[in-house]
C-alpha cells in the first residue's frame, strides 16, 4: 500500500521538498508546485498524514489558521525509493 501511495503524483515532490525544509504551510507548497490543483495536494497531504509519512500541526485561530506539513522519519526513509529507483535507471541506462 505504501508504494502505490508514494508512486501517485505530486508524492515525489511534496516529500523532496518539505525534506529540503523544516516546514512549510500549505499555501507554499500549491506555490512551489504550480502545476498541481489545491485539492490534489490537499487530498494528497492528507492521505500522507494518514500514513505517518508527514506530520502537521495548525496554528492560529479557529478563522484564520494555516496548516504547517513537515517529513516524518518514515517519510525521510520513504525517500530511499526514489533514491534506489535512480540507481536502478542510471545502472540499467533507462530514460523516459
Amino acid at each position: 500500500m505504501m508504494l502505490k501511495l508514494i508512486a501517485k503524483k505530486h508524492v515525489k515532490e511534496i516529500l523532496y521538498l518539505l525534506n529540503s525544509v523544516e516546514e512549510l504551510y500549505f499555501a507554499e507548497i500549491c506555490n512551489k508546485i504550480p502545476e498541481a490543483h489545491k485539492g490534489s495536494i490537499n487530498r494528497t497531504l492528507q492521505e500522507l498524514y494518514d500514513f505517518k509519512i508527514v506530520s502537521k500541526r495548525e496554528e492560529g485561530t479557529a478563522k484564520l489558521s494555516k496548516t504547517f506539513y513537515s517529513v516524518t522519519d518514515l517519510g525521510m526513509e520513504s525517500l530511499k525509493f526514489y533514491e534506489l529507483e535512480k540507481e536502478i535507471e542510471k545502472k540499467y541506462k533507462i530514460t523516459e
